[in-house]
């Protein structure tokens, strides 16, 4: 009789506490598994700015090689707008591109006008922020160079590979 009763709960279902220890298990993987999602959002959002960058730095040296040698005057330069993608540059009838989207916002956004002075020095230093976050910054130098900064989720300039620097795009 009493191996009739075994059989009989070993079929009925789980008990409370196996339930309980299952719930807490799965917690806890969630616990550490979402830290890591979420900075993975983060590096993705970043990459995403790198490449609204270079998209920027493209538009750029396009710029600079139909205009010899110089490059934009300002993130606003109409003309600038032409050389980014869907674009058209001709001297004719320039029509403007498309701004690239900014990964935080999810809407397409013109560079801003940036301040920086020194390639150099901007590596180095973070000089204060870039704008709101996935903002791209974009700088003459002189006009015969410019600077490409990127903003990460808190508005300040994106890192570079080396500790204290900065990722600042340039000719120079």
């Amino acid at each position: 009789m009493a191996l009739h009763k075994r059989k009989i709960r070993s079929q009925s279902g789980f008990t409370l506490i196996e339930l309980l220890v299952v719930v807490i298990i799965i917690g806890i993987l969630a616990a550490i598994a979402l830290p890591n999602f979420i900075g993975a959002q983060d590096k993705a959002r970043e990459a995403s700015v790198k490449a609204n960058m270079r998209t920027a730095q493209i538009a750029a040296e396009a710029y600079a090689t139909d205009a010899a040698g110089t490059y934009p005057a300002s993130a606003s330069d109409a003309s600038y707008k032409s050389y980014f993608p869907g674009g058209n540059s001709s001297q004719t009838s320039p029509t403007g591109g498309n701004y690239p989207v900014n990964p935080f916002t999810g809407a397409p956004e013109a560079p801003k006008a940036g301040s920086v002075s020194d390639v150099q020095a901007a590596r180095t230093t973070a000089g204060g922020a870039v704008g709101t976050k996935g903002q791209i910054e974009y700088s003459n130098v002189g006009g015969t160079s410019y600077a490409i900064r990127g903003a990460n989720k808190d508005g300040n300039p994106l890192g570079g590979t080396a500790a204290g620097t900065y990722l600042v795009l340039s000719n120079q």
